[in-house]
């Protein structure tokens, strides 16, 4: 997971105002003082961020090299000023929502490196047409996430599962389908359920999800069909912003390291993250080629798109302007989920108030993706999914740690948390993100740019984090076919309650080395209850979307389930008509004998693991509907049943 640099925050005491002159100067100080909202370490000279008052802002209007604010003015002839400018462009697809947020308040200032930044920032911070300043800091990458090539790595086992696309290297990614034939570190069931979830719904192109991160290689074999692609801007002149959205030639994204059009993927250091990472959410399902991603479609353009929004390039990095301005430009070009597998160390800021402070451009940015971001029919709003970092610590990385924004854990193909994952307070769910302490195998597998050999492992919450987003990416999909309409919160909480225990599987330790071969063990029993709401169950997520309950069953021996959540806590009592099952279904689960309702509880025996429908009709109020004598009113209800090789004693909820 990248990270940013460990912001130092600034915070200054306020005193209380009274009559004595020297307390209202050293008020007027201390409230000048508290709007510098960060540390001026790693800032970028020769710029700063301000945001003005909304009249103010209206004052100093889109681009120039003079604020027609007088005492703005002075501190930019002072220090040589050469632009200010708006962070966000305005156009009139999306005016009304910035002014609505406030984001056209938002301005960055250039001028002589030469100047001395905490003056410049002291300055500006006195004025009263200012509500805050803020230092400019570059994205840093701080860990080196060096990908494993295919080839490098023993064949899957030949006793994987029977796959539903022919794509030669899903039997290596075990973190959709996993039957426990990888090898000793791998259980049945470790994994995201997706084989039953694609005989639902195997993605759709009119859910976008945005790739905050290294450059996709949208030229990838893999990639290409599901690519956002800006058609404007495809056939319009190079050079020209043809569709006036204030960014020139975006024709797959924008890259905001080097402000242009062009995304890369090949420069000094780029290990192919974003690529990685949008694999395993759109990787072209069915052509034959390579992996499959969670949304990928069928083979037939069919797949969710991806946006690339580059942040990241080789040893450059994009400002908090910038980033601010790649968040934006995802709700105002489409996208409803924002994938983005960086943050801040866990640790670095503690709380929600600390974060809404000294990230406040980034923050307001998140917040209008949130609030603005669309699909039309489908949701309104849109999902901020974060990692949450490769620490091993107990606090989670900001921004994902944030509370109105998703954050993921890893585990590992057994179940267990993966060595490095961060975790508690603030982590909401968890997904599979590799282990390399197992092996390369057991790390996760996807798209590489062909630098790194087109195909490669990598682990890490970055790579957990994208299983959600896919997964969230095949629910909207799913929404979409199906004409369900969410509000941002609604499916949110679809997402985070579409899990299974993760708790049971927390015990013993591991042991793990660092860079330098230094061990250290981790005690998995410290976990529990701190990996979010479980791990995640796509097929449930589609389920739950259908409005269908699951009920969860371990294969073996008989099962029972009472039927009083479905049909009330009187169910023992009904007279049940009929209980439906295809024979597709009952073959799929290795069921002989057609499961039965007696005392209101439903008894089935599977064999196998894998998931059908089953159908159960009952009369309410008597014992016939009607005819000759008085009756009834028949009852139909329909269930998911999911066979696993272990489910908890709770159904696995938690």
């Amino acid at each position: 997971m990248h990270k940013y640099l460990t912001s130092i925050l600034c915070f200054a005491t306020m005193i209380a105002c009274t009559q004595d002159p020297d307390q209202n100067q050293q008020f007027e100080a201390d409230m000048s003082s508290s709007k510098i909202i960060n540390s001026v370490n790693g800032a970028n000279r020769g710029e700063i961020i301000v945001k003005f008052t909304a009249e103010a802002a209206e004052r100093v209007g889109a681009l120039t090299t003079r604020s027609g604010i007088e005492e703005i003015d002075e501190i930019m002839n002072s220090i040589s000023a050469q632009s200010i400018e708006r962070i966000f462009p305005i156009d009139e697809s999306n005016a009304e929502a910035t002014r609505r947020s406030g984001l056209h308040r938002w301005y960055l200032l250039t001028f002589d490196e030469d100047a001395d930044l905490q003056q410049v920032a002291t300055r500006l911070a006195a004025i009263s047409d200012v509500t805050r300043v803020q230092y400019n800091v570059r994205v840093k990458r701080v860990e080196n996430c060096k990908p494993i090539a295919c080839d490098q790595v023993a064949a899957a086992a030949a006793t994987r599962a029977i796959a539903p696309f022919n794509d030669p290297y899903l039997s290596a990614q075990w973190h959709y389908n996993n039957d426990g034939s990888l090898g000793s570190k791998a259980k049945a069931g470790a994994d995201i359920n997706l084989f039953e979830a694609w005989k639902l719904s195997t993605g759709d192109p009119r859910i976008i999800v945005a790739v905050v991160d290294e450059g996709v290689m949208h030229s990838h074999e893999d990639l290409n069909a599901n690519m956002w692609v800006n058609e404007k801007e495809l056939n319009g002149q190079s050079g020209t912003d043809d569709d006036g959205n204030g960014y020139k030639d975006d024709i797959y994204g924008y890259n905001f390291v080097s402000n242009t059009g062009t995304i890369s993927w090949s420069n000094r250091n780029d290990v192919g993250h974003g690529t990685h990472v949008a694999g395993t959410i759109a990787a072209v399902n069915g052509n034959g080629v390579g992996v499959c991603g969670i949304a990928g479609g069928d083979g037939t353009h069919q797949g969710v798109r991806i946006m690339s929004l580059q942040i990241f390039s080789g040893d450059n990095s994009a400002s908090t302007a910038n980033t601010a301005r790649a968040i934006k430009y995802a709700a105002d070009n489409g996208a409803v989920i924002l994938q983005c597998s960086w943050g801040y160390d866990g640790g670095a800021i503690t709380s929600d108030t600390s974060y809404s402070r000294s990230c406040s451009v980034e923050k307001e940015a998140i917040d209008y993706f949130i609030a603005e971001a669309k699909a039309e029919g489908i949701i309104d709003g849109g999902l901020a999914i974060f990692a949450a970092g490769n620490e091993t610590s107990s606090v989670p990385g900001y921004p994902g740690a944030y509370y109105n924004y998703i954050s993921v854990a890893s585990m590992s193909s057994d179940y267990r948390a993966a060595y490095y994952t961060n975790y508690g307070t603030g982590t909401n769910i968890t997904a599979p993100g590799g282990d390399l302490e197992y092996g390369t195998a057991y790390a996760v597998y996807s798209t590489q740019t062909t630098t790194n050999g087109k195909y490669g492992y990598m682990q890490g919450t970055s790579m957990a984090c994208p299983h959600v987003s896919g997964c969230a990416a095949l629910g909207l999909s799913y929404a979409a076919q199906t004409g369900r309409k969410f509000t941002a919160d609604e499916f949110r909480n679809l997402l985070l309650t579409s899990v299974c225990d993760i708790d049971q599987y927390q015990t013993g330790t591991k042991t793990y080395y660092d860079e330098y071969y230094n061990s250290y063990t981790l005690n998995l029993a410290n976990l529990k209850g701190k990996m979010g709401s479980g791990y995640i169950d796509v097929y449930r997520l589609l389920m739950q979307i259908e409005g269908t309950p699951c009920i969860y069953m371990q294969a073996g021996a008989e099962q029972q389930h009472s039927l009083d959540a479905y049909f009330g806590d009187s169910s023992k009592s009904l007279k049940y008509t009929s209980v439906d099952i295809s024979a597709a279904d009952m073959q799929n689960l290795g069921i002989t004998t057609k499961p039965t309702v007696s005392d209101g509880m439903l008894r089935l025996s599977c064999s196998d693991t894998g998931t059908a429908v089953i159908t159960v009709k009952a009369i309410v109020g008597g014992t016939n509907v009607g005819g000759t004598a008085m009756g009834g009113m028949e009852v139909t209800r329909k269930f998911a049943i999911v066979v696993r090789s272990h489910v908890s004693d709770n159904g696995g909820w938690l």
